[in-house]
């Protein structure tokens, strides 16, 4: 076996044509968004519920966590108008926390629109996030979260 002598993805390698890193990657200012969202107990399948709207290219913290204990559905959608469950589904009895990114799994480092599995950043450059009514609401509920994220 050889010696070898190896760059991560966040050093710059002209030499081997390894340009500069993602801004948010190297330089990304933490940032915390913090809200809470209700549903009443009259809410029917379909509802949305518009929760935030964020940098397409900021990058999702493994402290992203949803507390959905006292959401008023049983299961927990959370994603875009049009993909209902690109971030998160999962069945509210599953926990009373969801976060949608671990650290170091294949979500980690990824910028928010590839996270959601969209095929390019959006023009406008934001991305915002629902979540959904799968199903008719079991009772009225809020949801609290915190989305930490990095950005340029």
């Amino acid at each position: 076996m050889g010696v070898v002598s190896i760059k991560s993805n966040l050093v710059t390698d002209r030499i081997n044509n390894i340009q500069n890193a993602d801004p948010e990657l190297v330089r990304g200012r933490p940032i915390v968004a913090t809200g809470t969202v209700a549903n009443s107990a009259a809410d029917s399948a379909t509802s949305t519920y518009h929760l935030v709207d964020l940098p397409a290219h900021a990058i999702l913290d493994s402290r992203t966590a949803f507390d959905v204990e006292n959401w008023g559905f049983a299961t927990v959608s959370i994603g875009t108008l049009d993909d209902a469950d690109a971030l998160i589904s999962v069945a509210k009895s599953s926990g009373n926390t969801v976060s949608p990114i671990a650290f170091g799994d294949a979500n980690h480092g990824l910028a928010l629109w590839q996270v959601l599995g969209l095929a390019a950043e959006p023009a406008s450059g934001v991305v915002s996030l629902y979540a959904h009514a799968p199903a008719d609401a079991t009772g009225a509920g809020s949801m609290p979260f915190e989305i930490h994220y990095r950005s340029r």
